[in-house]
């Protein structure tokens, strides 16, 4: 009995090991000055602008902004994927890094950290800035592949402790299998910031 709970707890312990090992994670910046090339440049009251820029592995990162929103979107085919007609809030703006989720080395999601922000009295939070704005941190999960390049979930990164793993755990356990026809998750228990997703 004693022999059979041991080789359990030592096989149980060696396939956490295996699925730990096989999901990690690398990071690219993006520098839509120095890093990207502009792609488009439209004609807006609020300006529209696109970039092309290149992640892990070369890997095509699409950045658009049209009416101080920003979409983002990868691959071969990205300005053709649903992210790239996915966005947050009012107005949105993007962190300079972004993560790349692995399993078994081939990146499958990305994590990329986005501010947004409406006003105080619209958000109906105490916590403005001096400007009267509220400015709220998202982290988006984007699912990777060909045809089915979208995001996953959004973190509220300022209400939800550990941000960044709650977005690297989902990202490993949803990746590959999300219907881009579904909504993203509102991940972490809420939090004003995901009040702002549209």
């Amino acid at each position: 009995m004693l022999k059979n709970l041991q080789f359990l707890i030592v096989a149980m312990t060696g396939i956490f090991m295996c699925s730990q090992a096989s999901a990690e994670s690398v990071y690219s910046k993006l520098d839509l000055k120095e890093t990207c090339v502009i792609a488009r440049i439209g004609e807006s009251s609020f300006g529209s602008l696109a970039w092309k820029c290149r992640g892990y592995k070369d890997i095509p990162v699409y950045v658009a902004v049209h009416d101080l929103k920003y979409f983002v979107s990868f691959g071969d085919m990205a300005e053709e994927e649903p992210a790239v007609s996915q966005s947050l809030g009012s107005w949105s703006s993007l962190d300079t890094t972004i993560e790349w989720v692995l399993k078994d080395g081939e990146p499958i999601a990305t994590i990329l950290r986005w501010a947004i922000g409406m006003p105080a009295d619209v958000a109906g939070d105490v916590k403005a800035d001096a400007d009267g704005y509220y400015r709220g941190q998202v982290l988006v999960i984007t699912q990777l592949g060909q045809g089915k390049t979208c995001h996953i979930g959004y973190v509220d990164a300022r209400a939800t402790k550990n941000a960044n793993k709650l977005a690297r755990d989902a990202a490993g356990l949803l990746a590959g299998i999300w219907d881009c026809t579904s909504q993203p998750k509102l991940l972490g228990g809420g939090g004003l910031s995901l009040g702002l997703t549209d």
